[in-house]
């Protein structure tokens, strides 16, 4: 019985020591991970307000008129995109959670995907809404130029995203 007992502590032993290398090896990677998700390479990154603003005004050559009226219109589609997404986000978690209950039911599914794809929907309008506006209050050089910017901006999320440094309207330098 005693040699049992030696065996059942080294497993013990082992055990822990197997829970702890693994505990503290999912914090010491987590940070890590984080960074490398946010260092990846990406034609784009998220950019807040302003610097779309700027963005647009330097890609663009938007005049001091222009440049009013692009106010206008970002901040005009960033409060409605904001409205939806938070929307989407509440409406993904009310999803997840009926499908983690015991008996998920269909209809309310079902109810909840069909909002979610007229939220997606609505989104898609709000984005060609912003475009057509910004369309509107350029020259014809300009519209060609944007229309590039959107092509490599906007990306599967919906979101209006920034090129990163290097970007030409068309390509990438060095490609």
């Amino acid at each position: 019985m005693i040699p049992n007992t030696r065996v059942l502590i080294w497993i013990i032993v082992i055990l822990i020591a197997t829970n702890l290398s693994t505990i503290g090896s999912f914090y010491y990677h987590q940070p890590k991970e984080v960074k490398v998700a946010e260092n990846q390479p990406d034609d784009q990154q998220a950019v807040p307000g302003e610097q779309r603003t700027r963005f647009f005004r330097d890609q663009l050559n938007l005049n001091d008129e222009q440049l009013d009226q692009f106010r206008d219109i970002n901040r005009t589609f960033n409060r409605k995109a904001r409205m939806i997404e938070m929307n989407l986000a509440r409406l993904r978690q009310e999803l997840i959670n009926e499908l983690g209950t015991q008996n998920p039911d269909t209809a309310r599914l079902d109810r909840m995907a069909g909002e979610i794809g007229n939220n997606h929907s609505e989104l898609k309008h709000l984005t060609v809404d912003f475009y057509l506006s910004m369309k509107r209050i350029c020259t014809g050089e300009q519209q060609a130029k944007l229309h590039l910017i959107f092509q490599s901006m906007l990306n599967k999320d919906n979101q209006i995203n920034l090129p990163k440094p290097g970007f030409s309207g068309g390509r990438r330098h060095g490609r």
